[in-house]
Formats: C-alpha cells, sequence, structure tokens
C-alpha cells in the first residue's frame, strides 16, 4: 500500500470507506491553489490509483468557495526556466494524471468556481454542484489564454457560443446555467451538497470496478486531441503568463488586493 506524503498543509484527505474525500483546504484564500497544492493533489492520484481498496474519488472544498483558482502571487512570481521547452505545469501534471484514471471521479463544487475550478470539472465523471455555485474562467480578463483543454472540450460539452461566454466574453454562469448546458450532472441545495456528494460516491465506489474501468476506457474519446491541445495550450499560456502586459495586469489586480 502506497503511503501519502502531502506537502503543502492545505490538502485534507478522509476515507470513508472504498471512497476517498480529497478537500482544499485553504478557506482563508477561497482555496486558491499554489504549486505545491497542485502537485498534492497529484500525490492523491496517485495513491487513489494504487489502492485497490479505494475505488471512488471526491474532491470538494472548504469554506465558502470551492476554489478562487490558481493563486496569482505564484503566477506573478513564476520562473520562466520552469516552463522552458513546453514544460507543462503543476496544474496541467494533475490534469493529466486525472484524465488516465480508470476510477470515478466526483467533483463536489460550491461558491467561486473560477479559472481552473471551472476547467478541472471537464477531467471528472460527475460534477455536483451547490445552488450558490459561480463558474467564471477569468483567462480572458487577465491577458491569459484557456487551459486544461477548454478550448476544445467545452465546444464539445456546451456548444461553440456559451465556451465563448467562458473564454471570450468572460461570462459567469449560474449553477442553473451550468446544468442547464451539460457543465454540471446534480444541482442540489448549498446546505446538501456534501451530505449529496458523499452518496454519490458512496454509491460509484460500489458499482464493479471492471465494469467502471472498461466504460471510463470506452467513453474516453479524443484523448489524443485532448492531451494536444493542452500541450498546445500550455505554450500558449506560458507565452502569454510572463508577457509583460500579463504581468502588469497581475500587479494591477494584486495591489488593488
Amino acid at each position: 500500500m502506497s503511503e501519502l506524503d502531502l506537502k503543502s498543509g492545505f490538502i485534507r484527505v478522509t476515507e470513508h470507506g472504498k471512497l476517498l474525500e480529497a478537500t482544499l483546504d485553504r478557506a482563508d484564500k477561497l482555496n486558491a491553489l499554489t504549486l505545491e497544492m497542485y502537485r498534492d493533489l497529484s500525490r492523491v492520484v496517485d495513491h487513489f490509483q494504487a489502492r485497490d481498496d479505494l475505488t471512488a474519488l471526491l474532491i470538494d472544498g472548504e469554506g465558502r468557495s470551492f476554489t478562487a483558482g490558481n493563486d496569482l502571487k505564484d503566477f506573478r512570481n513564476a520562473d520562466p526556466k520552469t516552463r522552458e521547452n513546453g514544460k507543462l505545469s503543476p496544474a496541467m501534471d494533475f490534469v493529466f494524471r486525472l484524465r488516465a484514471l480508470d476510477k470515478p471521479v466526483i467533483m463536489a463544487v460550491h461558491g467561486n468556481a473560477t479559472g481552473i475550478g471551472t476547467t478541472m470539472l471537464l477531467h471528472c465523471d460527475l460534477v455536483i454542484a451547490a445552488e450558490n455555485t459561480r463558474f467564471y474562467t477569468a483567462f480572458i480578463n487577465l491577458g491569459l489564454v484557456p487551459e486544461a483543454g477548454s478550448s476544445f472540450l467545452l465546444q464539445t460539452l456546451v456548444g461553440r457560443q456559451n465556451a465563448n461566454r467562458l473564454l471570450l466574453a468572460g461570462d459567469t454562469l449560474s449553477a442553473e446555467e451550468a446544468e442547464r448546458m451539460g457543465l454540471v450532472a446534480y444541482r442540489v441545495a448549498d446546505d446538501q451538497l456534501r451530505e449529496k456528494a458523499l452518496e454519490l460516491g458512496q454509491t460509484l465506489a460500489a458499482k464493479p470496478p471492471q465494469a467502471i474501468a472498461y466504460t471510463k476506457q470506452l467513453m474516453r474519446l479524443h484523448d489524443d486531441a485532448v492531451k494536444a491541445q493542452i500541450e498546445a495550450e500550455s505554450k500558449r499560456f506560458a507565452e502569454r503568463m510572463f508577457s509583460d502586459e500579463v504581468r502588469a495586469i497581475f500587479d494591477k489586480f494584486l495591489n488593488k488586493k
């Protein structure tokens, strides 16, 4: 059995029988994700994959929001050398690991689901959202481009016009709109989110594991195209992130805060 050694101090893991719950636990920062939190999430995925006694994964968030997206201080302080030669960020490394899982993944979202808080949902199997959830990708307003394959996957999932609402217009979607578009599978009352998410997780954890694995493999359509798109996005994202224009936007936003 693999040991789980988390480093960030902001990812909390709980076992519920065959269900593993990973909770973003940086509530005072609306669960904004740091580089080490992404690395911890990858560690959780690897641990989950290695454990035959764990058959479903639930990812959720503590406090008022699921996540406010990437910590902008990490973006502002990033070293360009870390993204040379098309190297993937820890965030996209986590996404690749998530996509490769043959076990079911549920994400339970509430409050802010910003940036990767929306795009990571494209790589899980079922999304359950509280009524108060707001989905916002944020990239265009920061001078950035889509990531996590969202420029490909959102069009296929919610249609080109709705994808452009998120990626070009920078609209914020309500939980009701997200459910209607197909970004969300279940919408529940705010105070019922964790209870319903755990119920859903236990239900999936009890399904025949090999049938789940084969089903996920069969549904993994366009996987090479998605991976290629993530790599292409990552190159453009790094190019934009280290540009003078975007650095100025980061500075303005951080100074305002």
